[in-house]
């Protein structure tokens, strides 16, 4: 039998004798002949113990898994999690997952035997997690830096593809205690995450945050058979094509989980989320969108949407570049759809999301608008083709203004911010490697 559910245990071992009544209809005793952590001897105040430990308790007759389970009690138990509970005959096997540097108790009396026999003795032993952490190299070369993972959610499974300067999925339990920050960089509409990797790695290194600082690309492929793709809709949290449906938003907010596991990273406490041109439309709707934040209230999260042409408004008003005041838009179909509004082809990440309460996400969340003032050369991206486009500004850059020329007027109590970095024009490398850009994510991470 496999059973999942979170609770934590402290394993103290200490043998007291119960007397055995003598009288025949009684069901005879059971022994513990061995409890074993990782096929070693676990003794009560045994330190440095795995977090993910097995232990293997062994009996002088075959048990009742079942019995066996309801019999077992592990504390404390808000931090651990009982990842499986399997029998076989006169053993059984307990995989955990526990916390660094903590004590646990565990404790099994009663009757656990097949024909209702009790343990003779009661076990209650005590231990302690590993304190230590071991220093691991990160990685900056994009071969090397370049994994997979296997996304498991309710709409199906599908292997993902990331970069990373740490092996986030490692099953290694002594980790680099000293990574505190992360930062996820999400790539344009030309799909190189590789490139942004890149062009991130160099600006952490530069501010000496490689050994306190995790720092992930994902990669939201525009088409794949062997590989979770989105094409363009990964901007605006669609579902993955094929079968698996899994939303772009929820693809990070699963890597977001795995970073916020105490068990791996007991000390990271801030995250910062930035993209550049669609990375930054996907920035800008996730910020609001994540169901991230609110789970995990102990990490600050900082999101930074670097020169995108697209933007979500709460309502149809607009600037007018001519006063730089709100007008209401008239006459317009499509403002309200998404993504420019809360109407229409909403994804299924959202659909138990109210626009209020992604409205009150969008205005309260820590927003960065990083946007690059270059006029020279033309921007053969720039989309101003319909009336829901054109109204958000005329330029790239004017966008990212009126955006925030907007949320201050109509939102004043916002946490909205906004740097230019001076002379770039659409360029991540430029902007990422910028002295606004880096000045910026070193007063974040150091704050």
């Amino acid at each position: 039998m496999i059973r999942k559910l979170s609770f934590f245990v402290v394993f103290v071992i200490i043998i007291s004798c119960s007397s055995d009544s003598g009288g025949s209809d009684e069901p005879t005793t059971i022994q513990l002949v061995q409890i074993t952590a990782d096929n070693n001897n676990l003794i009560s105040g045994a330190k440095d113990i795995s977090l993910n430990p097995i232990l293997r308790f062994t009996f002088s007759s075959n048990i009742n898994i079942n019995s066996f389970e309801n019999a077992l009690n592990i504390t404390p138990s808000n931090l651990v999690e009982i990842i499986s509970v399997v029998g076989n005959n006169s053993q059984a096997n307990v995989q955990l997952r526990l916390q660094r540097n903590t004590n646990y108790t565990i404790n099994l009396q009663g009757s656990i035997g097949l024909s209702g026999e009790s343990l003779n003795m009661s076990l209650n032993i005590l231990f302690t997690t590993i304190d230590g952490c071991n220093y691991i190299t990160p990685s900056y070369g994009t071969s090397s830096s370049r994994r997979v993972v296997n996304l498991e959610t309710n709409n199906g499974s599908g292997n993902f593809v990331y970069y990373s300067n740490y092996p986030i999925y490692s099953t290694e339990d002594d980790w680099q205690c000293d990574l505190e920050k992360a930062i996820v960089v999400v790539h344009g509409n030309s799909f190189n995450p590789d490139d942004y990797y890149s062009y991130m790695s160099t600006t952490v290194q530069a501010l000496s945050l490689s050994e306190s600082t995790i720092l992930i690309s994902p990669d939201f492929k525009n088409s794949s058979q062997n590989y979770l793709s989105w094409g363009s809709d990964y901007r605006k949290g669609g579902d993955s094509s094929g079968a698996a449906n899994i939303s772009s938003f929820e693809a990070l907010d699963i890597i977001i989980d795995r970073l916020a596991n105490k068990s791996f990273f007991p000390s990271l406490n801030e995250i910062v989320i930035t993209g550049q041109s669609s990375g930054g439309l996907f920035t800008h709707l996730f910020s609001a969108a994540n169901k991230s934040e609110n789970k995990y209230p102990e990490i600050n999260f900082e999101y930074i949407v670097s020169e995108s042409q697209f933007y979500y408004y709460p309502t149809n008003e607009r600037i007018s570049e001519s006063n730089n005041q709100l007008y209401v838009v008239q006459n317009c179909n499509g403002i309200y759809n998404w993504p420019y509004g809360y109407n229409n082809d909403i994804p299924r990440y959202l659909l138990n999301t109210s626009k209020q309460i992604f409205d009150d996400n969008f205005i309260n969340r820590k927003i960065t608008y990083l946007l690059g003032n270059g006029v020279s050369g033309s921007d053969g991206q720039f989309n101003n083709s319909t009336c829901y486009l054109s109204v958000l500004g005329s330029s790239r850059y004017k966008r990212g203004e009126n955006m925030f020329q907007y949320i201050n007027i109509k939102f004043p109590s916002n946490n909205h911010n906004k740097i230019v970095a001076q002379g770039i024009k659409h360029d991540g490398q430029a902007i990422y490697n910028s002295p606004e850009f880096r000045n910026l994510l070193n007063t974040l991470l150091n704050n």
